[in-house]
């Protein structure tokens, strides 16, 4: 039971090491890549500890596994990997000697959770700070195809939209409803303008044969007041020569209420994956 602990432990912790690394480095390698190595780091580190070359073995055999198939970013990831593990040892030493009555294993489990949560805290910060730093005031041409039909539209990357569809967490941009008016099958504009959050009903007024590709999204008004609106699921959605992971469409009624006069707002993250795709 000890060995199975250890190992749940060491998976969880470098799994943690490593989407830090994924995350800040803007590397976005699949996440089964990520799970596979930090359990075979792991394994390894278990049943050969006590070897001192099991550390420097299970290391590469992590960044192997983990960022293979970004061979070009593998410096990098070697990089933030060691600083996210060298952040983590700094923090466990200094509360190591609260744990000097504490058994082995309850000290193994507290240890993996807060190098984990304080790993997790400076991800966000790090993201945070570089949002807030970024230059925020860009204006894209983009094109956004919807039911078959595109349509072009000046959008602007907002730090403030961390808005994700609860179910998949992929992102939510919000468009003027007149922008897409043209491109939207008229029953389903129509019926979308007109639907009011009810709690006792979903998206029963809306013609059912767009029903697969509609969503009702929880959204926050600047009033703290917690409501439901229908995101639609875009075909795809250009930038220059860049397509924007799958999401959502959320039409409002204001136009004048985006910055710049833009059609629309994008999610925080397009910018990682925008800024990710014009250096790599």
């Amino acid at each position: 039971m000890y060995a199975e602990v250890m190992i749940v432990t060491n998976t969880f912790f470098n799994y943690t090491v490593l989407a830090f690394a994924n995350k800040i480095g803007w590397i976005e390698n699949q996440k089964r890549y990520l799970f596979l190595s930090a359990l075979t780091a792991g394994v390894i580190t278990v049943v050969f500890s006590h070897s001192m070359s099991t550390i420097f073995l299970s290391f590469f055999v992590m960044i192997a596994i983990a960022f293979w198939k970004k061979r070009s970013q593998i410096v990098k990831a070697i990089i933030l990997t060691l600083l996210a593990s060298v952040f983590a040892g700094g923090l466990l030493t200094a509360i190591a000697p609260l744990y000097d009555n504490s058994s082995n294993l309850f000290m193994i489990i507290n240890f993996a959770l807060i190098a984990t949560g304080g790993l997790y805290l400076l991800t966000k910060h790090v993201l945070h700070l570089n949002i807030a730093h970024a230059e925020r005031e860009l204006l894209y041409s983009s094109n956004v195809m919807l039911f078959g039909a595109s349509k072009e539209l000046t959008i602007f990357i907002d730090s403030g939209n961390v808005c994700t569809e609860p179910l998949s967490n992929d992102p939510v941009h919000f468009v003027a409803a007149e922008m897409l008016k043209e491109i939207l099958p008229p029953a389903l504009f129509e019926a979308i303008s007109d639907w009011e959050f009810d709690r006792k009903t979903g998206l029963d007024k809306i013609p059912k044969e767009y029903a697969s590709k509609l969503r009702l999204i929880p959204i926050a008004t600047i009033q703290k007041h917690k409501t439901w609106v229908v995101g639609i699921k875009y075909d795809q959605w250009i930038i220059g020569d860049q397509t924007l992971p799958k999401g959502y469409i959320v039409m409002t009624k204001a136009k004048e209420k985006f910055p710049h006069e833009a059609d629309g707002i994008l999610h925080s993250s397009s910018y990682f994956h925008l800024k990710k795709r014009s250096v790599g």
